[in-house]
């Protein structure tokens, strides 16, 4: 980590950074607060623990610290106030503004040294809480039966899909891809095979995807998939490729008169020039996917074919 002194004094600032040597984190040193303020918003610098007088020109302490607490960085800024204003209310003034800590100028290294230490350590504990948080941020948007992104996930890339594809002007595909009559499956083969033929199904897909594109389970024994710049052929050829994927497992399904498991898949395109809606683009993959299951199951149906067929998606197993 770096530690930042804002001092105006140059010997101050000389002995501070002395005080500091012990530490074994870089220490930068600044004049004034306005250039302080300058490192502090520089990602790159990395300023995590802040020195600062009270009185500086330009920008004082006090100001200093207003100004980082009202910031919302992202990772938590610890600010010791140093100032020769030993009065109660001064104390008070520096810590309401924001300022963790504070020492009084002359200040004793020792009590310096320790000070900035503790900092560090309260620094370090914020770091390890923010990394677990974002574990458990990850965690919640997978999965837990297939390991692959959720719903949760998917309704946030969808959405973020739809700024990209409106600032930079590209088309993006989405897929609605089901296990075909999947209710029989687990009838005739009991929940525990469903979960191994989800878990299998889910690899499948994401196996034959390109790089770029992403698959969701959607819920049940549905599957989305969101494929970027690609347009309805694009789409088409990439639904196709992901059925005949699923084929080749000639995973067996007795239920089912095909005698293996195989997917239906709804393909929709989402143009930068329609504002559509989230829930419309998921609407007419669904609509699509109707298409599919109608027609026999088993193949795909693009966009051209669910604008022609019934609003309802049907109400019986699919």
């Amino acid at each position: 980590m770096r530690i930042l002194i804002a001092e105006d004094e140059r010997v101050s600032r000389a002995l501070l950074r002395r005080a500091l040597e012990r530490i074994q984190h870089e220490v930068v040193a600044v004049t004034d607060g306005l250039e302080a303020w300058n490192h502090i918003v520089d990602e790159s610098a990395d300023i995590r623990v802040v020195i600062a007088d009270w009185m500086m020109p330009g920008l004082d302490g006090l100001e200093l610290t207003r100004r980082i607490r009202n910031a919302g960085f992202q990772h938590y800024v610890y600010v010791i106030m140093l100032t020769s204003r030993g009065q109660q209310q001064d104390i008070n003034e520096g810590l309401s503004a924001g300022a963790d800590d504070y020492v009084i100028k002359p200040f004793d290294p020792h009590e310096l040294f320790f000070r900035v230490r503790n900092g560090l350590r309260i620094v370090d504990l914020e770091e390890q809480l923010a990394a677990r948080n974002r574990e458990l941020e990850q965690i919640a948007m997978l999965d837990g039966l297939t390991g692959i992104p959720n719903r949760r996930a998917f309704d946030q890339d969808l959405g973020r899909r739809i700024l990209e594809s409106q600032r930079y002007r590209r088309p993006f595909a989405l897929l609605m891809l089901d296990i075909d009559c999947f209710k029989a499956y687990n009838d005739t083969l009991g929940h525990a095979a469903g979960d191994s033929a989800l878990r299998r199904i889910a690899h499948v897909l994401k196996r034959a995807l390109r790089g770029t594109d992403d698959v969701y389970r959607y819920g049940g024994e549905e599957f989305a998939c969101i494929l970027p710049e690609t347009d309805e052929d694009g789409a088409m050829l990439v639904a196709e490729r992901l059925r005949e994927a699923v084929e080749r497992e000639k995973l067996a399904h007795p239920g089912y008169r095909h005698g293996i498991v195989t997917v239906s898949v709804g393909v929709t395109v989402h143009r930068p020039q329609h504002p559509d809606s989230p829930s419309w683009i998921v609407e007419n993959a669904d609509r699509a996917l109707y298409c599919a299951k109608k027609s026999g199951r088993n193949r795909v149906s693009g966009p051209t074919t669910a604008t022609t067929t019934h609003q309802q998606a049907p109400t019986t197993s699919r």
